[in-house]
């Protein structure tokens, strides 16, 4: 399973969603400091930028983002932040 993430607050709000189901954690840029990305890759999570800023309040900008994340990930099964 793919998680993607927009927020601190959605962030924190998946932590307790993380498993050994998650194969990969696509972020806002700069959303992870340096010590959860290597947290998160000691656990076997991948994590990823998206390439642009998403507005998680812009329903086409999450709408795009999960269509990025669909094309550019071999696992189909997502998770999206949602207000």
């Amino acid at each position: 399973m793919v998680l993607i993430i927009f927020t601190r607050d959605g962030l924190e709000a998946f932590q307790a969603e993380i498993s050994d189901d998650i194969s990969a954690l696509w972020t806002n840029p700069q959303l992870l400091s340096e010590m959860e990305r290597e947290q998160f890759q000691s656990q076997g999570i991948n994590c990823i930028e998206l390439p642009q800023m998403i507005n998680v309040e812009n329903n086409k900008s999450t709408l795009w983002a999960l269509e990025y994340v669909e094309k550019n990930s071999q696992d189909q099964e997502i998770m999206i932040e949602c207000l």
